[in-house]
């Protein structure tokens, strides 16, 4: 007869479980992730002058101040950039005190006070106003012998000046380079010809200005402008050329 032999020992422990991995680290910032995000801003900053920003432009920034009626331009009494004209009315009929081919800085709309417009630093409302060259009319007695741009460059906000020497006659960004037309070649006024801002869409392309007139004495006036890219255009964004408004001169359409 046989026996059934059993096991009375206990059955062996279960083995222990594995540890745990150690918790992984925060990647850390690569070099390539630098470089990937520096290439990402930089797509979008060549992106912005195809944004419309102008839509967006607070009033203050886009030039929406407007005086009620028209203002008669009394130069900022600053020497630095206004020289023996510092502080004076401009005159038409002045061609000693402002000779074809020259410029000016002056304030709009302005305070009435000739000293406070000077020391005030808003480039939004200053406009640097040209008498054209000799061969654009500047010689006329009448307001088509002046032009009046802002002082807000459209490609980056920048303050461009006239540069009268003949391989010039632009106004010019010092810097980024662009240069605005003052009609030599027939191109429109306040058009972008060189620089960054000229291959800018329309209407981000031509800068804004202002529509002048005389007063029976000849004194310069500003009409009050409409700012909208149609027209007067909107403070460091543009203003459309061709068909629109002011594309050939400061007559509206």
């Amino acid at each position: 007869m046989s026996e059934k032999i059993t096991n009375s020992s206990a059955p062996p422990a279960a083995p222990a479980p594995p540890p745990r991995p150690p918790a992984a680290s925060p990647p850390k910032k690569s070099r390539r992730g630098f470089l990937t995000l520096i290439a990402v801003v930089g797509g979008l900053l060549a992106l912005a002058p195809w944004v419309p920003f102008g839509t967006y432009l607070s009033a203050s920034v886009s030039g929406a101040s407007v005086a009620s009626k028209p203002q008669t331009i009394i130069l900022d009494n600053n020497t630095s950039e206004n020289r023996t004209a510092a502080g004076k009315t401009v005159n038409v009929n002045d061609l000693t005190t402002f000779p074809p081919n020259d410029h000016w800085v002056m304030t709009y709309p302005s305070s009435g006070d000739p000293n406070l417009d000077g020391q005030n630093p808003n480039t939004f409302v200053k406009f640097e106003l040209i008498r054209l060259p000799a061969e654009l009319g500047g010689g006329n007695k009448d307001a088509s012998a002046f032009v009046a741009f802002s002082k807000v460059c459209v490609h980056l906000w920048c303050s461009p000046n006239y540069n009268p020497a003949p391989s010039h006659e632009l106004y010019e960004c010092p810097c980024h380079g662009s240069g605005y037309s003052v009609g030599v070649g027939g191109h429109a006024v306040g058009e972008a010809l060189i620089g960054p801002a000229a291959v800018q869409p329309p209407p981000t392309n031509a800068i804004p200005l202002l529509t002048l007139q005389t007063d029976t004495s000849g004194n310069l006036q500003v009409v009050p402008p409409v700012w909208d890219v149609e027209h007067n255009g909107v403070i460091g964004y543009g203003r459309t050329l061709g068909n629109g408004a002011f594309g050939g001169g400061y007559t509206p359409q």
